[in-house]
């Protein structure tokens, strides 16, 4: 994410903080399902959308979570952190966490799996020679050849969150979470695209991940 992306999440999970919580106490909870954005997916090209149902304990919530991702245009934020020939990619995702208020209606923590899969096309230049003939004779010139490949591969991850949830309005609420992560992705090692960097797609290792949601409660 680049600078930018870091400096708007922390300012909207300050805010998330700030907001009065004015779920009154003669409103008796009936609100057993939330639905969110996470618009902080939009600088990425990506978009998601969180479904959540609480339990029969009302602390004890579950989330299920639709991702999906595409690029098709060379100057998107995406291309340019990415900083790689990708002409066209797309992914979609799945992603479930079980969230648990330990404390009340605000601060949670919360565990989850997610599973995605990837489709990229890239450009890859490769070493090759052109053959002519001259004087009987059949000569080789190297040179280089631009190629257009493709690639699809899985990924897999675990996560860990803390996270505040703030209720501005009966129905409205926002959502800011941190927590940390470990990416698994299975991929074709011998391709040019992908490979295992920080910022690429199909990145295996640890993961800092800072989130904002935004939503109704239905």
């Amino acid at each position: 994410m680049k600078t930018t992306g870091i400096i708007a999440l922390l300012t909207l999970a300050c805010l998330a903080t700030s907001f009065p919580n004015v779920e009154a106490q003669e409103h008796p909870r009936t609100f057993r399902n939330t639905l969110a954005i996470q618009p902080l997916y939009w600088l990425n090209n990506g978009m998601r959308i969180d479904y959540e149902r609480q339990l029969k304990n009302p602390r004890h919530w579950l989330q299920v979570s639709a991702i999906g991702y595409y690029v098709g245009d060379d100057n998107s934020l995406w291309m340019q952190w990415l900083d790689r020939d990708i002409r066209h990619a797309w992914g979609v995702g799945l992603e479930t966490n079980y969230k648990y208020f330990p404390f009340g209606k605000i601060l949670y923590v919360s565990g989850g799996l997610s599973a995605a899969h990837y489709s990229v096309q890239y450009n890859e230049w490769r070493h090759t020679f052109l053959s002519y003939q001259e004087n009987a004779l059949t000569y080789y010139e190297p040179q280089w050849e631009e190629v257009k490949e493709s690639s699809n591969f899985a990924r897999f991850g675990t996560n860990v969150f803390v996270g505040v949830q703030n209720r501005p309005g009966r129905r409205f609420l926002i959502d800011g979470y941190a927590g940390v992560g470990r990416v698994f992705s299975f991929y074709d090692a011998h391709k040019a695209y992908p490979d295992n960097y920080l910022n690429s797609l199909s990145y295996r290792g640890i993961t800092l991940t800072l989130g904002l949601r935004i939503g109704f409660r239905l």
